[in-house]
C-alpha cells in the first residue's frame, strides 16, 4: 500500500491494488439474479364500488337530450297496455319513455340489435344512466320494439329527425353507388322547410336500414362475428407492430 505523508495527496489504487472485500449478507452484487416484483393488474375479480348514476355521463350528453325531448311525449296509449296494475300480484313493468329513449339513442348509435342493447347497459355509461344501471333483459327490448312497431318506427323517425336538425346527431345516407352523405345542414338553414324535410327522410332511411326487429340476428352468429373482429385487430397491430420494429432498425 502507498505510504501518505504530510500534506501529500494519496496515491491512486492500481487494479492489482484494489481492496478485496467479501459481500455483507444481503449485499447486490453483480452476480446477484434480480427478478422485479411487479404490481400485475388483476381483471377477474368483483368489485363492490359507489357509482353516483347522475355523473356517469357529461351534462350536455345526448342521452340527457333524448330522455327530455320523450318527456314531452304522449305515452298513454302505451302505457294502457301494460298488464302490471297497482293492487296486483306481479312485478312493476318498464317504463315506455325508458324503453323509447334506449331504442333512439341506440338507433343514433346505429346499434338495431336488442341482445347488443342488453350487453351495452351492462357496461356503457350512457346506457346505464338511462337505465339506472339497470340491465333490461332483451326480449324485454325486443317484444317492445315489435308489439309497437309501426307507431315506434314513426315515432322514432320524427325523434331522430329532430335530434338531427338540431346537429345533436349527424344522420348519413348511403347512396346507391355506396357514397355516404350528410344529412345534418349549417346552423343557418336548419330550420328551412326544405332542409327539415331532408332530416326526416335522413331519419326514416336510419329507421328502414335498422331492419325488422322480428328477424334479428341470432346471437351466436352476432359473437362469432365480434370475436372475428377482435382477432382480426389483434392480428392488425401485431403487423403493425413489426413494421415498426423494421422501422426503428434500419439505418
Amino acid at each position: 500500500m502507498p505510504e501518505v505523508s504530510g500534506s501529500q495527496q494519496p496515491a491512486m489504487w492500481s487494479e492489482a491494488e484494489l481492496p478485496q472485500t467479501k459481500p455483507t449478507a444481503g449485499a447486490v452484487t453483480t452476480d446477484t439474479v434480480r427478478k422485479a416484483r411487479l404490481k400485475l393488474v388483476n381483471r377477474n375479480q368483483l368489485l363492490l364500488r359507489t357509482v353516483d348514476v347522475d355523473k356517469l355521463v357529461e351534462p350536455d350528453h345526448l342521452v340527457r337530450a333524448i330522455w327530455e325531448l320523450t318527456e314531452g311525449l304522449d305515452l298513454r296509449s302505451l302505457i294502457a297496455e301494460v298488464g302490471a296494475v297497482e293492487g296486483a300480484a306481479g312485478r312493476p313493468a318498464f317504463d315506455p319513455r325508458l324503453l323509447i329513449s334506449l331504442w333512439v339513442f341506440a338507433y343514433s348509435e346505429g346499434v338495431s340489435s336488442a341482445r347488443e342493447v342488453e350487453r351495452r347497459c351492462a357496461y356503457h355509461p350512457a346506457y346505464q344512466w338511462l337505465t339506472g344501471c339497470e340491465v333490461i333483459n332483451h326480449h324485454t327490448l325486443s317484444d317492445f320494439r315489435i308489439q309497437h312497431q309501426e307507431a315506434l318506427d314513426a315515432l322514432f323517425t320524427q325523434l331522430l329527425s329532430v335530434l338531427s336538425s338540431e346537429g345533436l346527431i349527424t344522420l348519413q345516407r348511403v347512396m346507391h353507388d355506396g357514397t355516404k352523405i350528410k344529412a345534418l345542414a349549417s346552423d343557418k338553414s336548419f330550420h328551412r322547410e326544405g332542409t327539415l324535410r331532408a332530416h326526416l327522410e335522413a331519419a326514416q332511411e336510419r329507421v328502414r336500414t335498422m331492419g325488422d326487429p322480428r328477424q334479428e340476428e341470432p346471437n351466436r352468429r352476432m359473437l362469432r362475428a365480434r370475436e372475428r373482429a377482435a382477432r382480426e385487430k389483434v392480428a392488425r397491430l401485431e403487423q403493425a407492430l413489426k413494421e415498426m420494429e423494421k422501422i426503428q432498425v434500419a439505418p
